[in-house]
């Protein structure tokens, strides 16, 4: 008895006839006959009558047989769903597009704690900037994504799953001996007749720092925009412009040479993990579990 013969079995009980039920296989009529015959005289029980030529009958023993039979052939989906999962986690790539924050909020070492556990799996990962980003996404380029709520939030919901990693507070970064350093949080009347310079659209700051703008009823004076936080802080240096970065992304750039000051309506981000819903392999679904551990 092999597992075809189960199968075979179960789409006669479910047909009641073996002419259909030989089409349904992909078989002659012949060869599913003698499959039958074969597999009652090896459980020595009559499975089946065909005494009615025109609907076969399925016997005590059948029905019993029946039930065994999807109970088998279910644990042996399951078993080979396994083992095919088992098999993915032991090679592969797995193809990642995030915004550039990675080390900031602890995400390169639970990549790396990954890797260590799973030695046999690579990673591609893409640092982009939000638009292009979200067009890999769109156009299934990635198996997941790392960005922002402002960004992931154009994405279609019915087709994207989405996990938050972290919480980050938008920060208003000044030079040291900047008029508003000395105020303890500031208000976007405070801010209105500064300069401004900023990370890209996209970036995620440029649209948080653009809403609060629009919701003071303040059209900023947007001089310079850049991909690089270092270069936003050269620019800011020794003069009075501002600009907006996230408090935990920025922390590693920043010096005595400069300081952060709060909104007085705080501003909160989200840095979430987005990938498409659906059959998901088995490492990606591993590699979700990884980056969304607490630590």
């Amino acid at each position: 008895m092999t597992i075809a013969d189960l199968y075979n079995f179960i789409t006669v009980y479910q047909i009641r006839n073996i002419s259909d039920a030989a089409v349904a296989l992909h078989l002659t009529q012949s060869a599913l006959s003698k499959r039958l015959k074969s597999l009652q005289t090896e459980l020595n029980s009559t499975l089946i009558s065909t005494r009615n030529k025109r609907q076969l009958s399925i016997t005590e023993s059948g029905e019993v047989f029946f039930r065994y039979a999807q109970t088998m052939t279910t644990q042996y989906e399951l078993m080979t769903s396994e083992l095919a999962a088992y098999r993915d986690l032991k090679r592969g790539t797995i193809h990642v597009g995030t915004v550039p924050v990675m080390a900031q909020y602890g995400l390169a070492t639970k990549m790396s704690r990954f890797m260590a556990t799973y030695p046999h799996l690579n990673i591609r990962l893409e640092e982009l900037e939000g638009v292009a980003l979200l067009h890999k996404l769109q156009n299934q380029e990635l198996d997941l994504g790392i960005l922002r709520d402002v960004q992931s939030q154009q994405l279609n919901p019915s087709q994207f799953a989405t996990v938050t990693l972290a919480d980050d507070t938008l920060k208003v970064v000044l030079a040291a001996d900047h008029p508003l350093a000395a105020k303890s949080q500031l208000t976007m009347a405070d801010l209105a007749d500064f300069e401004v310079v900023s990370l890209n659209p996209g970036s995620g700051v440029y649209e948080k720092m653009g809403e609060r703008y629009q919701q003071a009823g303040i059209t900023p004076n947007i001089r310079f925009t850049t991909p690089h936080i270092e270069t936003l802080l050269a620019m800011i240096t020794g003069t009075t412009r501002v600009t907006y970065l996230f408090a935990k992304s920025a922390a590693p750039f920043l010096s005595d040479a400069f300081v952060t000051r709060p909104f007085a309506q705080p501003l909160i981000s989200h840095l979430q993990l987005v990938y498409p819903r659906g059959t998901v392999a088995a490492a990606t679904q591993r590699f979700v579990s990884a980056l969304t551990q607490e630590d």
